[in-house]
């Protein structure tokens, strides 16, 4: 039998939805026990299909299914996955991996975002809101920052490994508040220590010994900072209220509306990148080299950016900020 002849056989069983072990049963039974085999009839059948493909329907099958391969695709439009992926290269779609987000946000958590950004972007005197803004928060600093590499090869050689940075890694935990004129407080804690509500609350006082220091002529204190629990546990509630201050509304799951979490602990990662540390005290001069090189208006960036990352919030009807 001519190759042609064995092909159109072959396409004939998969239109009547026969499987290729059962296509190879019925073209060996009338052929030859000898003739096709099931693997050679899931190749050519496939590679058989017709080409046509209207790209409506490619885009309908792709609303339903955006995460499906290109095989997938195929077998549900009864087409080879080359014709797929061609379509779709002239279609002008590529394939990304998904976006992480802090949290699956629900309709409740979104409304809340979009009220309490409505509530500060009508506040009145912002500006000076603004310049009274104090704003805090917590993260880890690894002593070994390692980041992979990309490497000039000859083709055909193969890459250089590297491995995966252990997520045990030493760590230790940088404590800090800031507001548009620079670094007001900050504190490294010692291996293995965390954030307690009694110690959360110490440090604002200390927050507050720094702010009369470097700034004593300041009658406000417009506090930002999360939900965490020790932020909000009643011994810490108590010592804001002892010290007069105002505690900014901040939604839940919200650091794209952290000012520490999307400005300065951005930058500050990207400065360590690559870096590994000795010691504590290594780690303690380079965040205070890190801290003292930065200009007036990096800090002063972080907090104006705050309104307009009020209205994007709104815009988006409380899904998340793209970066």
């Amino acid at each position: 039998m001519e190759e042609k002849q064995l092909r159109l056989i072959m396409l004939y069983e998969f239109k009547k939805n026969n499987s290729p072990r059962q296509a190879a049963e019925n073209i060996n039974a009338a052929f030859g026990q000898s003739t096709t085999s099931h693997v050679t009839v899931s190749h050519r059948a496939r590679s058989g299909r017709p080409c046509e493909l209207d790209d409506d329907t490619l885009r309908n099958e792709l609303q339903l299914y955006p995460d499906a391969t290109t095989r997938e695709l195929a077998e549900r439009l009864n087409c080879s996955h080359t014709t797929i992926e061609n379509h779709l290269h002239a279609l002008g779609y590529r394939k990304v991996l998904a976006r992480w987000i802090p949290h699956v946000l629900t309709e409740a958590t979104r409304t809340a975002r979009v009220s309490i950004c409505q509530s500060l972007l009508l506040r009145s005197h912002r500006k000076d809101f603004l310049a009274h803004l104090v704003t805090g928060d917590e993260s880890y600093i690894l002593y070994e920052n390692d980041t992979r590499h990309a490497f000039w090869i000859p083709r055909g050689d193969d890459p250089p490994v590297q491995s995966k940075p252990n997520t045990h890694h030493r760590k230790i935990l940088l404590s800090c508040f800031w507001d548009a004129q620079g670094m007001l407080f900050w504190k490294l804690l010692h291996d293995k220590q965390t954030v307690t509500a009694e110690l959360y609350a110490e440090q604002l006082r200390r927050l507050a010994t720094a702010i009369q220091e470097k700034q004593p002529r300041r009658v406000e204190v417009h506090l930002l900072h999360d939900n965490a629990r020790p932020h909000v546990a009643s011994v810490s509630r108590c010592q804001l209220e002892q010290l007069g201050w105002e505690v900014v509304p901040h939604p839940a799951y919200s650091p794209d509306l952290a000012p520490s979490d999307y400005h300065l602990f951005r930058a500050l990662k990207y400065f360590i990148r690559k870096k590994k540390f000795r010691d504590f005290t290594d780690i303690k001069c380079n965040l205070d080299l890190f801290f003292n090189s930065q200009s007036q208006k990096f800090w002063s960036d972080g907090i104006q950016s705050l309104p307009l990352r009020w209205s994007q919030v709104i815009d988006a009807q409380g899904d998340y900020i793209v970066d």
